[in-house]
């Protein structure tokens, strides 16, 4: 399976590892970054770049986490600054094995960027939520965080110049057994500009009554991961904006791995298709 094996699923769900529990980093993980765009009208938007820290242990009492908001509020509305904290918070809470953290952590907010009307603390701690997430890979992988966006986001605008969009991408995974699987997604993948500031986008046009927001998430984690496969992991393959325009999903066979699956099937067609030129295509079964 191409891109990287999502270990922390494994150490999240009452597997070998909790009862370690809490887990303590041997080096800081710095520059985790989160980002919700709002293209497609659907998410708000959301930039966080935060630093994971061990958090000492033995001291009494011994907190079991702790968040430091370190951006201004000339640049940052507290409020959010705080729901991206809570949002971190959040995601360990759900990791956790009889009460405990899976990790020891300080997190320090370093850089974020709102937008007046686009933002929102629920936004924030969605970010909070990614951002976790990708600091687990690079805790059980022993890897660097991706980079989504080089400097401030939308600090420049740019042409996309003559490459084409690979359009219509259409992923289904379809398993009618009684352990079965369920997901059929169908994606546009346009080409960001080489000297922008984003390397990742993940556009979401459909609305929650359409496709849950969890599963949408999933798939975005996949096509990161696809990706972000090849080199170091830290830098995308190709920089694309993806479009998720259409998607189905059953109440009974459809989760969240099925649908990380299929967003991992969309980009390495994508990444095809690019490759010979483009034309339509559709990956699985």
């Amino acid at each position: 399976m191409a891109g990287r094996e999502p270990m922390a699923l494994i150490y999240h769900h009452g597997m070998p590892g909790v009862r370690d529990y809490p887990q303590q980093l041997d080096r800081p993980v710095r520059d985790v970054q989160a980002y919700l765009s709002s293209q497609g009208g659907v998410r708000p938007y959301a930039f966080a770049a935060a630093d994971f820290e061990a958090l000492p242990l033995g001291r009494d009492p011994a907190p079991p986490f702790e968040f430091v908001n370190e951006v201004p509020d000339t640049e940052l509305p507290a409020e959010l600054g705080a729901a991206f904290g809570e949002g971190v918070l959040a995601r360990l809470r759900a990791w956790s094995y009889h009460g405990v953290l899976p990790y020891a952590l300080r997190v320090r907010l370093r850089r974020a960027h709102w937008r007046e009307g686009q933002s929102t603390e629920t936004g924030f701690a969605a970010a909070g939520q990614q951002a976790v997430r990708e600091f687990s890979d690079c805790f059980h992988d022993g890897s660097g965080p991706r980079r989504l966006v080089v400097g401030r986001p939308g600090a420049r605008q740019h042409a996309t110049g003559e490459v084409s969009a690979i359009r219509d991408v259409h992923v289904r995974l379809v398993k009618p057994t009684v352990c079965g699987h369920f997901a059929i997604a169908t994606a546009d993948f346009e080409p960001l500009p080489a000297d922008g500031e984003l390397l990742f986008e993940f556009a979401l046009e459909l609305s929650e009554e359409r496709l849950p927001l969890d599963l949408a998430e999933a798939f975005e984690r996949g096509l990161r991961e696809e990706l972000y496969a090849a080199g170091d992991g830290r830098l995308p393959v190709r920089a694309f904006r993806v479009r998720l325009h259409d998607a189905r999903w059953s109440a009974v066979d459809s989760n969240e791995m099925i649908f990380q699956a299929a967003g991992r099937k969309a980009a390495a067609e994508a990444l095809r298709r690019s490759h010979e030129g483009g034309g339509l295509g559709t990956a699985g079964r």
